[in-house]
C-alpha cells in the first residue's frame, strides 16, 4: 500500500526532528540506528530506523512481535520473503505477522523507516539450514547486533 505523498512529507519532516535526539540504539557502525517515538511499553511500540546497512546475515529472520508495521519514508528497500520479493519504496506501507521471515537490503545509501510493533509474544530468530535458531544462538555475544557465529555463516556473510 501507498501511502499519500502529503502524509509521507508530514511524517519525514517529524521524523527528522527525532533523529536530531539521541538515539535509543545503536546496531553494529554501518547498520541501525533507532530512536523511540513514544515510551516503550507492553503493548505496542513505535520506533523510527535509520538503516544504513543490509541485513547482517544470508538467512531469513522473525520478530517477536505479535505484528509489525513498516512506513518508508525515505529510500528503497527490498524485502525477501519465503513465497516471494518486493521493493519498499518511500511512503510504502507494509504489514507483517511476527512470524513471518524476511530479509532486507537496501537498495538506496540509506533507509528512514517508521516501526510499529505490537506486544511482544515470543523470541525471534533466523532460518537456517539447520531450521530455526533463536537469534542469542544465531548472533555472536561479544558482538554487536551484526556478528554471526561461525556456524551459522554463509557465503555472503564471512
Amino acid at each position: 500500500m501507498q501511502l499519500p505523498g502529503f502524509l509521507v512529507t508530514k511524517m519525514r519532516s517529524y521524523a527528522d526532528q527525532v533523529c536530531r535526539g539521541v538515539p535509543a540504539k545503536i546496531i553494529g557502525t554501518d547498520y541501525l540506528t533507532r530512536w523511540y517515538v513514544i515510551p516503550r511499553n507492553r503493548l505496542f511500540n513505535v520506533y523510527l530506523h535509520h538503516v544504513v546497512g543490509n541485513d547482517p546475515d544470508e538467512n531469513l529472520h522473525d520478530h517477536p512481535w505479535l505484528f509489525n508495521i513498516s512506513v518508508v519514508l525515505r529510500g528503497e528497500i527490498f524485502e525477501e520473503m519465503t513465497a516471494r520479493s518486493r521493493i519498499l519504496r518511500s511512503g510504502s506501507f507494509t504489514s507483517r505477522l511476527g512470524r513471518s521471515p524476511h530479509r532486507l537490503l537496501l537498495r538506496s545509501d540509506d533507509s528512514l523507516t517508521l516501526f510499529i510493533t505490537g506486544p511482544k509474544v515470543r523470541r525471534w530468530g533466523f532460518y537456517t539450514d539447520k531450521g530455526w535458531v533463536d537469534s542469542k544462538d544465531y548472533l555472536h555475544p561479544e558482538g554487536d547486533g551484526r556478528g554471526v557465529r561461525e556456524d551459522f555463516k554463509t557465503s555472503t556473510n564471512s
